[in-house]
């Protein structure tokens, strides 16, 4: 299993229970699929680099955001468990972008392989 890192932007006027719901669909979906959740973290809202456009006008007629909402979600599961979440966050309308990542923890650069790159080997 991977530990991956899943960032959102979603609309910042996107309801509470919205994104409650999308969060349990995508648990759900990492937990059906033999993986573990590690952690969802909220980052709030924040001002985009660039207006995002939805696909989708909301009940208002907006479909140009200037502001969203960052999320994060830590898990472990396979390749064909990433492809099912994927695809969740893909059908919901409340998300504007979505972009998986590779999460790295301290461990990841303890390299026996390149020596000359591993911090921790002493010279003696």
């Amino acid at each position: 299993m991977v530990l991956y890192e899943c960032l959102l932007t979603t609309k910042n006027t996107a309801a509470f229970g919205a994104l409650t719901n999308l969060m349990k669909d995508v648990s759900h979906k990492v937990v059906d699929g033999g993986g573990i959740v590690r952690g969802i973290r909220n980052h709030g809202v924040r001002d985009l680099p660039h207006r995002f456009k939805a696909r989708y006008p909301d009940k208002l007629g907006n479909r140009y955001y200037k502001q969203g909402r960052f999320v994060s979600v830590y898990y472990d599961a396979s390749p064909a468990v990433l492809r099912e979440v994927e695809s969740v966050l893909q059908l919901n309308e409340e998300v504007l972008r979505g972009t998986h990542l590779k999460a790295r923890n301290k461990l990841w650069y303890v390299n026996i392989a390149r020596e000359d790159k591993n911090p921790y080997i002493q010279k003696v």
